[in-house]
């Protein structure tokens, strides 16, 4: 074979090499580069989904898991579900295949993954409920007299107020070890004032004691209050010394007269209640 046919073969089959090559390339490669450019794409998308979710978990899960409890302990019980189910709902990024066409149907249902915005919401749900339980018991935990005097005014069948000092306070234990820092008699329009104070002279409210409508003593923790209210407890039943109801909330101890019907007692504690754990925002 002379040079010249030998190059010009040579110079065909280089030329067809080229060509399938470059068929290759444009058919094949070039989807297959685009296809993972796709995928890589929507796998950056579900990533920065998953911080979100993450994030919004981790807020949750370190507020739950802080030194400030909530007043209504359900709500770290729900926070710690939102956080549980949060976890479950979260979606990893599948490996990428091998196959363009595969690549990019992956790609696709990468795109429909992470659609956490009902989830994140529930955790934020979860978050504020919480917050707001916390507030609540910081709020009544030792709260001021003026405080208590400013919740109680307003509230239904509540008529007049009184904050004991040392000079009248019947129990002798304001400021005491283990006594109360505060407390405030309230007379009630439910109560006969004749069935409570022994003259017509139905004033100051705190000589009608409890009986003539409540109270609300306050306590420098929980531990105090709760030691009252077991004391009080052992009066329960006895027709003679019947302390009425009374219920711990925070560090106070939310006491209504005996003379009430036990709808009205529960009525009027639970008025108290939320007059007392209002967040005013």
């Amino acid at each position: 074979m002379d040079k010249k046919k030998r190059t010009a073969i040579v110079s065909a089959v280089a030329a067809l090499i080229v060509a399938i090559g470059a068929y290759w390339y444009v058919n094949y490669q070039i989807p297959h580069n685009e296809a993972v450019e796709t995928f890589n794409t929507a796998a950056d998308g579900l990533q920065s989904r998953n911080d979100d979710l993450d994030a919004a978990i981790k807020e949750l899960q370190e507020l739950n898991k802080s030194k400030d409890k909530p007043y209504d302990s359900s709500t770290s019980d729900s926070a710690t579900n939102a956080v549980a189910q949060a976890q479950a709902a979260k979606e990893d990024i599948p490996a990428m295949p091998g196959n363009t066409d595969e690549i990019n149907a992956m790609a696709k249902k990468i795109d429909k993954m992470g659609k956490y915005d009902s989830v994140i919401a529930d955790l934020s749900t979860a978050k504020s409920n919480l917050q707001d339980s916390i507030d609540q018991l910081k709020q009544v935990t030792n709260p001021s007299e003026q405080f208590i005097l400013q919740r109680l005014t307003g509230i239904a069948n509540i008529t007049a107020l009184e904050a004991v000092s040392e000079g009248n306070d019947p129990n002798n234990k304001l400021g005491k070890q283990g006594g109360y820092t505060a407390c405030v008699y309230f007379n009630s329009d439910l109560v006969d004032p004749s069935d409570v104070y022994l003259s017509g002279d139905y004033t100051p409210v705190v000589d009608g004691g409890c009986d003539a409508g409540g109270a609300v003593e306050v306590y420098a923790n929980a531990k105090d209050a709760k030691k009252r209210d077991e004391y009080l407890s052992s009066f329960d039943g006895n027709s003679i010394l019947d302390p009425g109801s009374h219920k711990v909330v925070g560090t106070c101890v939310v006491r209504t007269s005996c003379h009430l019907a036990a709808s009205q007692q529960n009525n009027m504690t639970s008025n108290i209640e939320q007059a007392l754990i209002r967040l005013d925002k």
